[in-house]
């Protein structure tokens, strides 16, 4: 796995705040922002908060699994 994608699967939560918090910067330092852009990243960011979730589910029943077995 490239360090990359190592970096992206032990901090995705992480990274899925930070650009959840960008999005009010964006509207008060890009005032002509399209609504229709700022409305689609948001609908990117929930789909990208559901895979955060899922991974961070899986992670927690593979150390639970571990620890039990």
């Amino acid at each position: 796995m490239s360090n990359i994608l190592r970096f992206i699967s032990q901090h995705g939560v992480r990274l899925y705040a930070l650009l959840a918090a960008a999005i009010p910067l964006l509207l008060i330092y890009i005032p002509g922002l399209p609504a229709e852009a700022l409305l689609s990243f948001a609908a990117t960011l929930f789909g990208a908060g559901e895979v955060a979730q899922r991974h961070e589910d899986r992670k927690t029943d593979k150390a639970m699994y571990l620890n039990i077995f």
